[in-house]
């Protein structure tokens, strides 16, 4: 449990009352506050007076490093790349693109579709076109393969197969 700034002032003023004493410290601060354990631990203690000597403050600091994303830039970029994907006839959409109209960078616009909302982007990558003729070659195939299992149990066991695809009503293909 961490402790609220009032109490973490009052943990220092009971300290220096007391005499610079951890253990007399804790124990005032229990006693004016009616309590049997807690907050802290003297060792927890005696971490916040360190604080208190080095910084003149017991207040939490802001820490530095990069600034975390915003709820309302997350919902901006899941809007904009909702409302790319709708016009879009296959429903896709870039981020690049929406970097681009949200004048945002690309590394936080990809950071906050993979980490935050769990959109993990992919490539279309077509290999050919199925032609009509290509029909009879597949069936073909296909009936040799029933074929094969029928006469051999374990034939369908020994396939590697290297290769998968995903289509969908609207015409869109996943190859990944």
């Amino acid at each position: 449990m961490s402790l609220t700034d009032q109490q973490r002032i009052n943990l220092i003023r009971c300290y220096h009352q007391s005499g610079n004493s951890l253990a007399r410290g804790l124990r005032q601060y229990r006693r004016e506050n009616g309590l049997f354990h807690g907050p802290c631990t003297r060792e927890a203690l005696r971490q916040l007076v360190l604080k208190f000597e080095v910084k003149g403050s017991v207040l939490t600091q802001k820490r530095s490093g990069r600034p975390s994303v915003s709820d309302i830039d997350v919902a901006e970029i899941l809007e904009k790349s909702k409302e790319l994907s709708k016009e879009n006839a296959y429903g896709l959409n870039s981020a690049h693109e929406v970097a681009r109209q949200l004048d945002r960078p690309y590394s936080t616009v990809r950071k906050v579709l993979r980490k935050t909302l769990k959109l993990y982007p992919y490539r279309l990558k077509m290999v050919h076109e199925l032609l009509p003729r290509d029909v009879t070659t597949r069936l073909d195939f296909a009936l040799k393969c029933v074929a094969e299992i029928e006469s051999n149990d374990a034939w369908l066991s020994n396939i590697l197969w290297t290769d998968e695809a995903h289509f969908y009503l609207h015409g869109g293909v996943n190859t990944k």
